[in-house]
């Protein structure tokens, strides 16, 4: 991107810390080179964050899919009044489906033109097949080489110049139809999957990890933890940042579920946090 336009804004997304990293490491390389740099939570976005002359996206796909939390807050992105770049970055642990098609098109009807993306792979939320079948469980992805990734990625598309990728939408992708019916379940369905959600009071370390991070407002906290089951939307964000398991669900226990990576550090930076974890 061009080196006289030095305003950029991140707009971050992450369920377990994987895609906080990368928007961490990215970050710190923009500021470093002299860029102004606006970083945005998009449950909690700053004021005047869309003022910027690029946006660097960085989020998890979520059943092959765009999240929710960062599908909302795109289509409630004003149109920009002139057409701007935008870089992504990815994360998943799977296959990323036609999500950077998808995104791509997102951001179009806004007047924002994905330029490029970068795929990280990541530990998976939850595994099922673990189950059924034992695998060996990779927790320690992103790893200092994927970050090295993102600084390289960075440092070809914005600090130096812009090398525009073509977004190639396959029709015939298995992974892409998986993601469109999740996309198009109810909650209830997808919430079948897990099983009834309990809150153990008892286990609480009084954290609010959860509360800052639940991205449909389903944990909220006023005198005490409250759930409403109407909000939930079934991502089991709760059980990968909660580091004592006070959350449950009744048909997949908490050994199956990934345990978040810079959870204090990203609850803080949602800025959401009602107060900090010592």
């Amino acid at each position: 991107m061009d080196n006289d336009k030095r305003r950029v804004t991140l707009f971050w997304y992450s369920q377990t810390g994987n895609s906080f990293s990368c928007a961490e490491r990215a970050g710190d390389l923009l500021e470093r080179s002299g860029y102004e740099v606006t970083v945005s939570y998009v449950l909690n976005p700053t004021d005047s964050s869309d003022d910027a002359d690029s946006f660097l996206f960085v989020f998890p796909t979520m059943q092959f899919y765009v999240p929710p939390a960062m599908k909302n807050f795109i289509n409630n992105l004003p149109r920009q009044s002139t057409n701007k770049k935008a870089l992504a970055i990815i994360t998943c642990a799977g296959a990323p489906a036609n999500v950077p098609s998808i995104l791509k098109r997102m951001l179009s009807e806004k007047n924002i033109d994905l330029v490029n993306h970068l795929v990280i792979r990541s530990s998976n939320s939850w595994i099922f097949l673990n189950k059924i079948i034992p695998l060996p469980r990779k927790t320690n992805k992103p790893d200092e080489k994927s970050l090295i990734r993102v600084e390289s990625f960075i440092q070809r598309n914005i600090i130096n110049s812009i090398r525009r990728r073509l977004t190639i939408f396959n029709p015939f992708s298995l992974f892409h139809w998986i993601g469109v019916y999740g996309e198009s379940a109810s909650e209830n369905e997808l919430k079948k999957l897990y099983g009834e959600r309990t809150f153990i009071k008892e286990e609480c370390i009084d954290c609010n990890f959860c509360v800052a991070l639940c991205p449909s407002g389903a944990i909220s906290r006023a005198e005490e933890i409250s759930y409403d089951d109407d909000l939930c939307i079934g991502c089991c964000g709760c059980m990968n940042v909660c580091p004592t398991n006070a959350w449950r669900c009744s048909k997949i226990g908490p050994e199956y579920f990934y345990k978040g990576i810079n959870v204090k550090r990203m609850a803080v930076a949602t800025g959401r946090l009602q107060h900090t974890p010592t």
